[in-house]
């Protein structure tokens, strides 16, 4: 049996989860604003934006003449959500070592600080380099969330430990509710800057602007009420054999017993979800005729959906039934929803679309806290920093790689592909997850 390390002091557990949640939870609703919005943003700097974009574009047009605008709107989604998921793959082990060392709260303060920058610079990202500089910065200040792991797993025993992380999946879930559908009714509803407009404002600046306020608030909620959840005698002082600044160490052995193999099934599970992301708002836009408010519900009751199955379901259901049969049964879930969805490229019909969202939400819902809780539990107990900063950078690599290889099968062959290849690639976690040793 690994050591956990000292029990929380009673009471003081189910304080710090909250707020914990609530960080992570402003967090994403801030982060997901900019989701249903990437159409219409290649459009306004296509417009108006004589540089970096312009030049790219026009390699697209003539490699690929025949391509229609959802598909080239695809390729632009992919490309800001790779560069922003990119960074944070390289970032977020490093900002889970540094945790171990130096404490969870001066990390969190000054990633959520340069999170707020971040969206202080979108608005008034007038020209196109700007905004990607915006997602750039983003994707390095990305700490909060790894952080926000290893705190729970600080303050949760080996037996509480599935709850705590089911929490923090509620966040995830609740964060990408309001997070699309106030970018899609922010734009819709809100007044926004004329698109023909030049200079520093954009049509997207509202949209912006909420994000940073968030930012904000959540910098100062933050500082007001995060305590340290890592005292100072629980902290590394030494690097642990083979510890490096490589991200390729999320598949170290070191890590703990089964703990490679969790991030690399984390890793496929991701790479192929986030290329669902980063095109189902083309997909819809196509062949439902779906603008950013719609797209913005559509997000909404995934991560509705989600939420309840993290912060419902999973958190009832792991103690009695436990991790790997929850993620195994959420895999499964996932190939049906994938399927439904690549369905509308021949039959667009909104209700077909509906529900492949509402099936796949039910599934991701069920796989992300459950190999969350099963890394956390074979890590180190005195390195869940390291551990889980490695965790969330698996799901970064397949960030990273994810929004360009849906956004490019989406552009080269046609709107089905990327969820026909995500309905056969799903299994191939499950087998993984299935063949995993655990030391509990």
């Amino acid at each position: 049996m690994i050591d956990q390390g000292p029990t929380p002091p009673s009471g003081r557990s189910q304080t710090s989860l909250g707020v914990i949640f609530l960080v992570l939870f402003a967090d994403l609703i801030g982060f997901s604003i900019i989701f249903p919005l990437y159409a219409e943003m290649l459009a306004h700097y296509l417009r108006n934006d004589a540089g970096l974009l312009a030049w790219a574009m026009s390699w697209v047009d003539h490699a690929y003449p025949g391509a229609s605008f959802a598909q080239r709107a695809a390729l632009f989604g992919g490309i800001l959500g790779a560069a922003y998921a990119t960074l944070q793959f390289l970032c977020a082990p490093a900002w889970g070592r540094l945790s171990d060392r130096i404490g969870r709260r001066p990390v969190l303060l000054f990633s959520i600080a340069g999170t707020a920058l971040a969206n202080v610079i979108w608005v008034f990202s007038g020209e196109f380099t700007m905004l990607l500089l915006s997602r750039l910065l983003a994707g390095v200040m990305t700490g909060n969330v790894s952080v926000a792991n290893a705190a729970v797993a600080d303050i949760t025993t080996p037996q509480t430990r599935a709850r705590g992380m089911g929490l923090i999946g509620m966040a995830f879930g609740l964060g990408f509710i309001l997070g699309p559908a106030i970018g899609g009714l922010a734009y819709h509803y809100l007044p926004r800057v004329d698109d023909a407009a030049t200079g520093w404002l954009t049509p997207f600046s509202t949209c912006a602007a909420i994000a940073a306020a968030l930012s904000m608030v959540n910098l100062v909620w933050a500082f007001a009420r995060f305590r340290e959840t890592l005292p100072p005698e629980r902290r590394v002082t030494t690097p642990a054999p083979g510890r490096t600044a490589n991200p390729i160490q999320l598949f170290n052995p070191a890590l703990g017993i089964g703990v490679p193999m969790i991030n690399l099934a984390f890793t496929l599970h991701t790479l192929l979800f986030a290329g669902m992301e980063a095109t189902l708002v083309f997909l819809s836009a196509e062949k439902c005729g779906y603008g950013p408010a719609a797209n913005g519900a559509l997000f909404a009751a995934m991560g509705f959906l989600s939420a309840m199955m993290q912060g419902g379901v999973f958190r009832r259901l792991s103690p009695r039934v436990g991790e790997r049969p929850l993620a195994a049964a959420g895999f499964i879930i996932l190939v049906p929803g994938f399927l439904l969805i690549g369905l509308v490229d021949w039959y667009p019909h909104p209700w077909l679309l509906w529900t492949g969202v509402i099936v796949l939400a039910c599934g991701t819902g069920l796989v992300f806290p459950a190999l969350n809780t099963m890394a956390s539990l074979a890590g180190d107990p005195q390195r869940q920093g390291w551990v889980l900063g490695t965790f969330r950078s698996a799901g970064s690599l397949g960030r990273a790689a994810g929004p360009l290889l849906g956004a490019l099968i989406y552009f080269m062959w046609r709107p089905a592909a990327p969820y026909l290849v995500g309905a056969i690639g799903m299994l191939l976690p499950l087998i993984i997850i299935m063949r995993v040793r655990l030391m509990r």
